[in-house]
This record gives C-alpha cells, structure tokens and sequence, in this order.
C-alpha cells in the first residue's frame, strides 16, 4: 500500500475513534446539560409568538400578551379571572401546564396537524407557525351566575349544567376558583410566589371540585336505586313500596331514620317514597329487592366507573362494597363507600330527561386556526342508551314530583317542567365528632315544547341545615337562565 494513503487511513481512523470516543463521553456524561440547551431552545421558540386564545363562546378566557423580555416574547393571561380557572387551567415555563392549557396543547402551540395549512404558510414565509384557538362550550355568562352563586353561599361546592341531548357541558364552576395569571407569569419571582400560594391555601382553590374530587351523594343516589327498581323489577311511580320512619338491616344494630320523620305510614308508592326521600324504603328495597349486582350494574350504565375526557379527565365515581345487607342499605341512600362526582350527577340527571340515552359529557365546541377558521368540530357523541324510554319516563314522573310537592320546590321554574332529586349527605371526623352536612341536588328542566333542554347537579360542601334547599335553588336559578335564554 502506498505510504501516503496508509498514514491518511491511520489518521482517519484516528480521528472517527476520537468522534466516537467524544460522543460516547457526551451521551454518558453531559447529555443533560445539551437536553437543556434544547429545551430552552424551544422554550424560546414557543414563546416568541402568540399561543392561541381559549374562548368560552366569544368571551376570550385565556390569551397570550407581548412582554418586553428578551427570551419569552408572550406570556399567558386569563382575563375572565377566578370563575374560569378551573375550565382553562395554567401555562407556565416554570411549572408545566394543565387544563384546556394541558389537554388542547398542540393545538394552541401550533403543532398539531390539524394547522398544516398554518405549519406550509409559515415554512414558506420562515416564520413562526402561529397556535390555533379552543372554543369551549361553556356559556361565559351562566359560567359567572354559577361561580357566584356557590361563592354567596360561604362554603366549598361545584356546580355543572350540560345540554342533555348533545352532552356540551354549558357551565362547570367550582368555588373557590382561582385566577391562573401569575402562576404562568414569565416574571421568575412573580410565578413562584403565586405557586407557592396557591399550594399553601388550604382551601384549595386550584382543585376542580366539579371533576377531580368525589363526594357521599345522599339521597340523589336513589334516583340510580329508582332506575334499576323500574328497569329490573317492573316498578312504576304507582307501584307500593315499604317506608316507616326506622329500619334496620340484617345483622346490624345500626337503625336507618328519615331525616325529619317524614315517612310515618307503613307503605307508599314510589312516587310518594321517593318525593318524601324516605331512607328507609330505599334501605329496605336494596337489601330484600336489590341484588347488589343490580345496584352496580345499573351505576355503571349511567357511567360509574368512567373517568369521563371531556377533555379534561374526571374521577371515576364509584359505589363501593355492596356485598353485606348492612353495607347495601347506608349505600342506597348514598352513604357508606358511595363516591360521586359533581359531573356524574349531572350526567345522570342528563341521561333520564334525555329519555334514557346517555350523551358524552364535553367541553371542546371547535377547534380552529389561527384566522378563526374551523379545522374540527367538538364531538357529541352517544354512549348508547343505559335504560328503556319507559323506565326513563317514569324517573321523569317521580322526579317532576319531588320539584312540585316535595324536597326539591326550590328548583321550580314558572311555566316549565322540572324534574329533580335532593340529597344530604352526613359526614363524620369521627364516631364522636359529626360536621355539617353536605347538600346536593340533581335535575333537568323541559322546554315548552316538552324537549329535554338543561340538566345539572350543584354540590354544597359542609353547608349544614338547608343544604340540599339551598342546592335545589341553586340550581333552579341556573335551568331558567338556559330555559329563558335559549328563547323558547
């Protein structure tokens, strides 16, 4: 071989062991400080144009501003403040992201590839390419009047409306709220101060109390109790049921009471049961009727043991152990282990004005480009029908019932039939120390033409006496806002 090409070749190699030697040394040893580089790198890159808004109809809830910083050009603000905070979540360089913020990422960054017009226009012009914008279903509005009205009540609570034929969540509020502006401040000193307090607040302003925190149901679980004694066991709202005002279950010494004596007589129809909310009938009918197959089964048609994406993600609501009689009689007026979601009880409320078919809870009404173009329309999707259209018609009838002469007349709305169910649920620190009761209610409303218009489901946390009055109010204020604004 020539001299010259072997030294070359002896240099070659030489110098590949080196690259190879060097580039082994980085990806063991230093690769963390060149991620670092990168991710700065497009840290900067996605902050030096405008993330899309977040709107809520046409009130915009969450937008981006131009700051006079030499890296991050834009910053997020959320204009509508504290009642929205829980829909739109935060952006933050410092701390990640979350919400619509987290769940609609690619979309208001610009990568997603529903923007391909946006992503060969802004290769063409080497710019940039430019987020597009998340139109919520949320009404801004009835957002507000939910806010408000869980905020005039002092207490913790959550408050959801949805539309029951098409599943678009309307309004979702919880209280307290919080406003994410500083938190996805890019001032370094601004966002750990807010960040701090916001995870310091022991009231827990940041927690969505509508969606990723469950609570005792009380009485409003008898309407799932109701559905599967019509469904499975050929009841109607006429059929007679056991009641009296004590009932223990089988080996136990616990007796079951009503909360005021309400149900004296020994027997009503379930029309009359269920509008007085006598405990021991639904306690007695789970443990001699009800198999406790048939009480999860019939939970879990209307969505127990999902964790909805709307797209935010709930808790999956559940109903515990329901093996033992004794077990089974607190769970059927919404006791024991039972664990429900502010959504679900919406949900369910949705499914039997909506004649038995459960529509998909969601929050995306479209997608569009950075010119307000829509690229995608949110879903509605069906998760199919849970129970028949008689059983469905007959929970309207003893629900309308308990609105018109029983627990729930605060949820009445002149002209229009409305249809709900109270519940109040106890809550113990320990066997010697008993707090305040939570209140709850769940309903729907028809137009006048008899359409199924509006549901919802309002959570009061440790209000005290008149907890599920105050929720039945509540909630009447938040359907005659729909009723009456959707013109009918």
């Amino acid at each position: 071989m020539n001299p010259a090409l072997r030294r070359t070749g002896v240099i070659a190699l030489i110098l590949l062991a080196a690259l190879i030697a060097q580039s082994t040394w980085v990806s063991f040893f230093h690769h963390d400080d060149y991620d670092l580089i990168a991710d700065s790198r497009t840290l900067i890159a996605e902050y030096s144009v405008p993330r899309g808004d977040i709107l809520a109809g046409d009130t915009v809830i969450a937008t981006s501003v131009e700051t006079d910083g030499d890296f991050y050009v834009y910053e997020r603000q959320y204009p509508e403040g504290d009642a929205f905070g829980n829909i739109t979540g935060f952006k933050s360089f410092n701390y990640g992201s979350s919400g619509i913020e987290e769940a609609e990422n690619s979309i208001l960054n610009g990568s997603s590839s529903l923007l391909a017009f946006d992503d060969f226009w802004a290769t063409v012009k080497k710019d940039q390419k430019p987020g597009g914008d998340v139109v919520t279903t949320i009404d801004p509005a009835l957002q507000q009047t939910a806010y408000d009205a869980l905020a005039d009540t002092g207490v913790k609570g959550g408050a959801v409306v949805i539309d029951p034929q098409t599943g678009q969540i309307l309004a979702q509020a919880s209280y307290p709220g919080w406003n994410p502006t500083d938190v996805s401040s890019n001032n370094g000193d601004t966002a750990t101060e807010a960040w701090a307090a916001i995870n310091d607040d022991e009231d827990n302003p940041a927690l969505d109390r509508t969606r990723s925190e469950w609570y005792p149901p009380g009485s409003t679980f008898k309407t799932i109790v109701a559905a599967a004694l019509i469904e499975d066991m050929g009841a109607t709202a006429d059929t007679k049921v056991p009641a009296g005002n004590e009932y223990t279950a089988p080996n136990t010494d616990h007796t079951i009471t009503n909360s005021s004596n309400q149900c004296p007589n020994q027997e009503y129809t379930l029309a009359e049961a269920f509008a007085k909310s006598c405990n021991t009938t639904f306690a007695r009918l789970c443990v001699e009727e009800l198999s406790a197959d048939q009480i999860s089964e019939m939970a879990a048609k209307f969505g127990f043991g999902e964790a909805f994406e709307t797209p935010l993600t709930s808790l999956a609501s559940q109903t515990g152990d329901l093996s033992e009689d004794a077990f089974r009689a607190q769970a059927c007026i919404g006791q024991q282990d039972v664990r429900e979601t502010v959504l679900q009880n919406a949900i369910i409320a949705g499914t039997i004005a909506n004649e038995g078919e459960r529509m998909e809870p969601q929050l995306i009404a479209a997608l569009t480009d950075s010119k307000g173009e829509t690229v995608q329309n949110g879903p509605e999707d069906s998760a199919g029908r849970v129970i028949d259209v008689d059983t469905a018609q007959e929970l309207q009838t003893i629900m309308e019932g308990v609105v018109e002469n029983g627990t729930g007349s605060n949820a009445q709305i002149s002209g229009y039939t409305v249809g709900g169910k109270t519940g109040t649920a106890e809550q113990s620190a320990s066997s010697e120390n008993t707090l305040p009761d939570h209140g709850w209610f769940h309903g729907w409303a028809m137009d006048k033409d008899g359409e199924p218009a509006v549901a919802v489901a309002v959570f009061l946390d440790s209000y005290g006496d008149g907890a599920s009055a105050k929720a039945a109010e509540i909630s009447g204020t938040l359907m005659e806002q729909v009723l009456e604004g959707s013109g009918d």
